[in-house]
């Protein structure tokens, strides 16, 4: 009995039904039926389509060269007539492989043209179509001419499965008609009118044969033609671009940088100028493929990149910002729970020993004490408040300065005796006559006295100093505390600031002390700065202009920009049927500054907002009377009110609530309890 040859595509005579398609005697049949498409998006080829299968066998059976992409991943298939064109680089390669991964040096061009194509945009048609593709070692300067057609499929997207590319290699006769003089001059007008820099650099020493007028823009003012490189740029030499121009002209390997310096000698001075640039040095060939030229072109990026510089600066500082605010919040929470805790102990205390009258008063004490403390919180928020909304009013008095630093003092004391520290005052000699406001000012100094005593450990000295400098009252707290940083020295002045130095954390308090410090001196037309040898203690100067005959007594109002970190005053209303959540959060917006109104029902937020005209309105969703979506709904179709950006803020917040919310009109949607970062950010993003 013969022995049978095992079953193989390789041979026409042993086809199938299913692949009688890929039957033929050419070289490109035989690679075909034998590669292997099970690895490839294509499977096997007797599942392939009928489309497909149509398709192959056309091209088999034509002596026109004839290419193929099929499928989402371009898969390649061409025929014998088609493989004449390829390089032995590519030939038999790319056969079966994603259009991408065959052609990735003419991917830019063709990708998109192929793209086009399968969306069902209809047929291109390129002629003399440059394609630099890589053949026989190097990138040569191809050119087809060629047309991309769709291969209709039912079942494939938009239609179609695949490009027919049927083309024609043009590059001799478009290099021949190049050298026409209607080409070039054509050639040339592109060249000058181009905004990107270009220059033409001919032979081994690089001899600028073209330079266009943004290249000669970018060197000005030089003489630039018929010289080489090195004569007209010779500071480049040393920033190695001579090099680079050398290995592109002996290897033929294109070579492109982005965001290059390139310092060029300043013109008629030593000023050096940097520019930042993106270029390409192509490798220009003969018809043998030997290098004969560069072309460099490129485009100066300079502005750009100062751009993102400013762009990565601006987000650095948002960022930090954020990081103040959150930080901010975390602190104002955590301040006010501390006195909160002594203060519920002491009601419990004396209803236990309600009958024990030193007990009673002792607690009475300690729970003064803390409210006093949650008092000075709040008034130093109040005072922020009124000098970012220039609102703070001045009572100026002319007095001696003495009597003021005394009740500073005194307000300072009870601290500075806690913790046992040794206070040193000198006055001296000389009455400072100052006209100031006198609460305002001992605010200023008793802060700077209560911060010495806060940064220092307990048994340290303070010393009070004030003297006479020309025209000045100069006022000075030192101790021998912690210290601050000298990277801190300024931002201990900015809005909640908190000094950190070493293995010390901040002391308690807002950070907004020393910001009112500034604030309140700035007003006076004085000054205060920091020092501090960094563990040896802090010094705290401030200068105030000794009192003027001219300048009257009496209450002055000071306008003032927003402190650093202080938000834009707003118009806000808060409507919500819970009367303590509405008036809270009225007080937090108050307290950053902004003008907050507050509704209990949904007629009542509409008169406010009529009589109002707010900027920004929080509507809870169940209120009586009107809810949410309706006086959403009756603000948007009042002309007087439109502009104003609504937020729903509400217990409701699944999907289908969302969806609502923005049907009747409301910008943004926050479910209690919200993050006050999130209000902060929708406040801040208020037109």
């Amino acid at each position: 009995m013969p022995i049978k040859e095992p079953f193989s595509l390789a041979s026409p005579s042993v086809l199938s039904a299913d692949t009688a398609f890929m039957a033929g005697e050419g070289e490109m049949a035989s690679l075909i039926r034998t590669h292997d498409w099970q690895s490839t998006s294509l499977g096997a080829p007797k599942n392939w389509s009928p489309t497909l299968k149509a398709m192959v066998r056309m091209a088999l059976t034509t002596r026109h060269p004839i290419f193929i992409f099929w499928g989402p991943e371009h898969i390649i298939i061409y025929n014998d007539a088609y493989s004449a064109s390829l390089g032995p680089e590519k030939h038999p390669a790319i056969l079966g492989a994603r259009g991408l991964d065959g052609w990735p040096e003419i991917w830019t061009i063709i990708g998109p043209q192929i793209e086009m194509v399968l969306k069902g945009e209809g047929a291109t048609w390129h002629e003399n179509q440059l394609v630099p593709i890589l053949r026989h070692g190097a990138i040569e300067e191809v050119y087809f001419t060629y047309s991309y057609g769709p291969i209709d499929d039912a079942n494939a997207p938009n239609g179609v499965g695949g490009v027919l590319v049927i083309c024609t290699e043009t590059t001799a006769q478009v290099l021949t008609e190049r050298r026409l003089t209607t080409e070039r001059e054509n050639f040339a007008q592109l060249f000058e009118q181009t905004p990107t820099f270009m220059a033409l650099l001919r032979g081994p020493d690089h001899l600028f044969e073209l330079a266009n007028p943004a290249y000669l823009r970018l060197v000005q003012p030089r003489q630039v033609l018929g010289r080489t490189v090195a004569e007209v740029l010779p500071e480049t030499i040393a920033q190695g671009y001579i090099q680079l121009l050398n290995d592109v002209y002996n290897s033929g390997k294109a070579f492109v940088a982005n965001g290059a310096m390139l310092v060029l000698r300043g013109a008629g001075s030593d000023a050096d100028l940097e520019r930042c640039v993106d270029f390409v040095y192509q490798p220009i060939t003969d018809g043998s493929g030997a290098v004969t030229g560069i072309f460099v072109q490129g485009v100066d990026v300079s502005a750009r990149k100062q751009a993102d510089e400013e762009t990565r600066q601006l987000a650095a500082r948002l960022l930090e910002d954020d990081r103040r605010k959150t930080e901010f919040l975390a602190t104002l929470a955590h301040e006010l729970r501390n006195p909160l805790a002594p203060l519920r102990n002491g009601l419990e205390i004396m209803r236990i020993a309600s009958d024990d009258p030193v007990t009673v008063a002792s607690t009475r004490d300690m729970m003064n004490r803390q409210l006093g403390s949650m008092v000075r919180l709040v008034d130093d928020l109040m005072d922020v408040s009124r000098i970012s909304s220039g609102k703070l009013l001045l009572k100026r008095e002319r007095l001696e300065l003495r009597q003021v630093l005394a009740t500073a003092v005194e307000t300072s004391r009870p601290l500075i005796e806690a913790k046992r520290h040794r206070l040193n005052i000198d006055m001296g000699d000389v009455d400072l006559m100052v006209n100031i406001d006198p609460v305002r000012i001992a605010q200023v100094v008793s802060n700077l006295l209560n911060n010495a005593s806060k940064y220092t450990p307990e048994g340290g000295v303070i010393e009070l100093r004030a003297k006479c400098d020309g025209m000045q009252a100069v006022v000075v707290v030192a101790d021998n505390g912690i210290g601050i940083p000298a990277e801190s020295r300024e931002s201990v002045f900015g809005m909640f600031a908190q000094v950190r130095s070493g293995d010390h954390v901040n002391q308690g308090g807002l950070g907004v002390g020393l910001t009112l410090v500034r604030s309140l001196t700035e007003l006076h037309g004085g000054s205060v700065e920091a020092s501090s040898h960094d563990g040896r203690g802090s010094t705290l100067t401030i200068r105030l202009p000794l009192a003027d005959a001219h300048v009257p007594d009496g209450v002055v109002q000071n306008p003032v920009e927003l402190l650093p970190g202080a938000h834009r005053r707003l118009r806000i209303l808060i409507a919500d049927d819970n009367p303590d959540a509405a008036n809270s959060l009225c007080e937090i917006l108050r307290l950053l500054g902004h003008e907050a109104r507050e509704a209990h029902d949904g007629n009542r937020a509409l008169e406010v907002a009529l009589a109002f005209a707010p900027q920004i309105a929080f509507l809870d969703i169940g209120m009586p009377g009107k809810d949410g979506y309706q006086v959403a709904r009756a603000i948007r179709s009042t002309p007087a009110l439109q502009g104003m950006v609504i937020v729903a803020l509400t217990g409701w917040g699944n999907a289908g609530d969302h969806a609502r919310a923005r049907a009747a009109g409301f910008d943004e949607h926050l479910t209690k309890p919200a993050e006050f970062a999130s209000i902060e950010r929708l406040l801040d993003s208020v037109p």
